[in-house]
């Protein structure tokens, strides 16, 4: 198992809010926490794409006041739920998808087989 480092997540402002540069470009993420377990194991790479809209059963990049989450997102209006897979995680109650900055559309592997794309 690798050791973790503490990311720390900057406040995004002017310089690097993505303005500069294509904010709708898939981007890479590595997994560090087990919230997701099978699912998403700690070193996997994922894929998210910022222009897909979410929907039930996808999962997602979620932005807190303090950090990214991984959630698989459940859409029944009013409540949207974001459920982790781990019940050492709480599920989180949103009102709306503004935060959501991404679908996962891939998960990598230590081995081909692990791959897996999604959507």
């Amino acid at each position: 198992m690798s050791d973790i480092k503490e990311i720390p997540i900057k406040a995004i402002d002017a310089q690097n809010s993505g303005e500069s540069c294509s904010a709708s470009e898939p981007f890479a993420l590595r997994i560090l926490d087990k919230s997701m377990s099978p699912e998403f194991e700690i070193d996997n790479i994922i894929i998210i794409d910022p222009s897909v809209t979410p929907k039930t059963g996808d999962f997602i990049l979620y932005e807190t006041s303090n950090s990214l989450i991984i959630r698989e997102i459940h859409i029944t209006e009013p409540t949207i739920t974001l459920k982790a897979y781990s019940p050492s995680y709480s599920d989180i109650f949103i009102d709306d998808t503004s935060a959501v900055l991404g679908v996962i559309t891939q998960r990598s592997g230590k081995r081909r087989k692990f791959h897996k794309r999604y959507g």
